[in-house]
């Protein structure tokens, strides 16, 4: 008995990555459930992202502040100026979200949030942060 037990914890061990994306997506598809609900009934989704925000603040400062206690990094005008724009940015796509998700399905909803790596590796081509469709092409066209 005692080996099967050791057994099936080491066997959940492997599994760990598996058993964190599966809670992750499941967090995600009840996040967009629950958002569609609130806002079909009448919630104004600028409210909502407020509401969001202000928990992800409550929930996680604590966090940050223990964990981070011991670095001691120096607040430039510059790193000020990139916390502000990442802020505003990332409110501002929540805030296009749950405008959007008021006139489209739940289920279309959490689909649409898979193309965001797609979306931002082409962004990253374009804007030339990312050189791995260059050496692409350059191998395409020695083959044709």
């Amino acid at each position: 008995m005692k080996h099967l037990v050791i057994s099936c914890a080491m066997s959940m061990e492997k599994q760990k990555h598996y058993i964190a994306m599966l809670f992750t997506q499941t967090i995600f598809a009840g996040m967009a459930l629950f958002s569609k609900s609130a806002i079909s009934q009448g919630m104004n989704p600028y409210v909502f992202v407020t509401y969001r925000q202000a928990f992800a603040i409550i929930a996680l400062a604590p966090l940050a502040a223990f964990f981070e206690r011991k670095s001691d990094v120096p607040l430039s005008y510059n790193i000020i100026l990139k916390i502000f724009l990442m802020s505003l940015l990332s409110t501002l796509s929540l805030d296009l979200y749950y405008f959007s998700i008021h006139y489209t399905t739940a289920t279309f909803a959490a689909a649409s949030t898979n193309l965001i790596p797609a979306i931002t590796f082409f962004m990253a081509v374009i804007l030339r942060y990312s050189s791995k469709l260059p050496k692409l092409t350059v191998s395409l066209f020695t083959f044709t």
